[in-house]
């Protein structure tokens, strides 16, 4: 009769080779997630701050309400931000708003 391997304590080493691996990769989704959501506030603001200069023919006021609505709409997701918006031809606004995700690791620099 084979003599049986005793596997007992085979789960836990798994275990613990497996983990760092796992949430190294819930990490980066995480930090892919913040990213996303930190682009989309983005787009956002600029789409309002170039509505309210274009209505208003005031850049600097679609400025201040593209500052606003990425202090509000992007509370948590984006940080940083800076505002601006020219004009561009005789009846529009190009507006542009940027900012850094918040990052969840000190040495990886997620993408602007």
């Amino acid at each position: 009769m084979p003599s049986r391997r005793r596997e007992e304590g085979t789960s836990a080493v798994e275990l613990v080779l497996y983990m760092p691996l796992l949430m190294i990769a819930i990490i980066f989704t995480v930090q892919f997630a913040l990213v996303f959501l930190g682009n989309q506030a983005a787009s956002a603001s600029a789409r309002e701050a170039a509505r309210v200069a274009r209505v208003t023919d005031d850049p600097g006021l679609g400025r201040a309400k593209g500052e606003s609505y990425a202090a509000n709409l992007g509370q948590g997701v984006l940080e940083r931000v800076s505002v601006s918006v020219v004009r561009v031809g005789d009846d529009e606004m190009r507006a542009t708003v940027s900012g850094e995700a918040p990052r969840l690791l000190p040495f990886f620099a997620p993408p602007r």
